[in-house]
């Protein structure tokens, strides 16, 4: 997973500089377009983690913690709206290893910390997972120009419907809710950008923005309900498992440029201030912030429903497990695995 990253995030970092002009409505138009594409990629990020091999662990006093980390996929087709703006299309769509993140997408890493516990009287478990990266983690030491926010939680409630005994399988279905937020900053890309035909809502004034080598970022939150049915068999030191997933996502998804702010007139932060609230008061499905260090625009995700598959094996020593599951989200077709480890009693 981590040279995936590296291969991808690479290859926009290394792209040839250019200089951007667009104007306001093209751009905006490119953030609305990435948060309808990103859309039906977060239900299966938001999904790592808890996805356990045992469909069922058993009744209290079972209970196990670990880890997972793991990535999935972020379609070319929903980054591809803002970079076309940007002018950085070309350069990254002539590159040697642009077939791959065409074919698969951009890696979106994830982790987890998790614990699930047995349940009283009635055969059900309940699991709870967090994940996020401290602040004091510099993500640009990994790749420079890379930065990278996260943060991850949820919980499940399984509940068994067969016990697995003889030929057959362990069986139980499942809901849950899940939160992620992200973000993911790339310097580099570009020496200068301009946005044009910015406009006032409060006096009609049109300004022209200008950044000298910005850090374009991505970035979305959302909460995901998800649903679930999963079956495993015990077969000596391993247990195979597959299961499907419902997910419907609620959230918003944007994108901006962070830069030291000029402006044609110039912008005072008291005119700055008047803008937001008055873009704010204007309202509308995509929100742009404007502010000394740049410009970010926001926009809501569509809501609709994602599908996935997933399955894999765990090898089960004593009370150490390790697993290892590989998911595809039909509607969105994104691509995801992961790799856990855990002490289950």
């Amino acid at each position: 997973m981590k040279r995936t990253l590296i291969v991808v995030l690479t290859l926009l970092v290394a792209s040839s500089f250019v200089f951007a002009q667009t104007e306001f409505s093209s751009y905006e138009k490119g953030i609305q377009d990435f948060a309808t594409g990103v859309a039906n990629s977060l239900p299966l990020n938001s999904s790592v983690g808890l996805t356990w091999s045992d469909a069922y662990i058993g009744q209290f006093p079972r209970f196990g913690i670990g880890a997972t980390i793991g990535f999935s996929t972020i379609p070319y087709p929903a980054l591809k709206p803002v970079l076309d703006v940007l002018d950085l299309s070309d350069g990254i769509e002539s590159s040697e290893v642009f077939g791959y993140l065409d074919r698969f997408g951009g890696p979106l890493p994830a982790y987890t910390v998790e614990a699930r516990l047995g349940g009283f009287m009635l055969p059900f478990d309940v699991g709870a997972k967090f994940g996020t990266i401290p602040p004091a983690v510099d993500t640009t030491k990994l790749i420079e120009g890379f930065e990278f926010d996260y943060l991850l939680a949820g919980a499940d409630v399984r509940v068994n419907l067969l016990r697995g005994r003889g030929l057959a399988p362990k069986l139980s279905v499942g809901g849950g809710y899940n939160f992620l937020d992200a973000r993911i900053g790339l310097s580099g890309l570009t020496d200068e950008v301009q946005i044009t035909s910015f406009e006032d809502p409060g006096d009609g004034t049109t300004y022209t923005l200008t950044m000298e080598s910005p850090t374009i970022e991505y970035f979305w939150r959302a909460n995901v309900l998800d649903f679930t049915v999963q079956a495993s068999k015990d077969i000596l030191l391993f247990t195979p498992y597959l299961g499907a997933g419902a997910s419907i996502g609620f959230g918003s998804a944007g994108g901006g440029l962070r830069s030291e702010l000029k402006s044609t007139p110039p912008l005072t932060p008291e005119k700055i201030a008047e803008i937001n609230d008055a873009l704010e008061a204007q309202g509308g499905e995509t929100l742009p912030k404007l502010g000394p260090q740049g410009l970010t625009v926001t926009a809501d995700m569509p809501t609709g429903w994602a599908f996935r598959a997933y399955g894999g094996v765990s090898v089960n020593l004593l009370i150490l497990r390790l697993d290892l599951t590989g998911m595809y989200d039909f509607i969105g077709q994104n691509y995801g695995g992961t790799v856990g480890v855990r002490i289950q009693f």
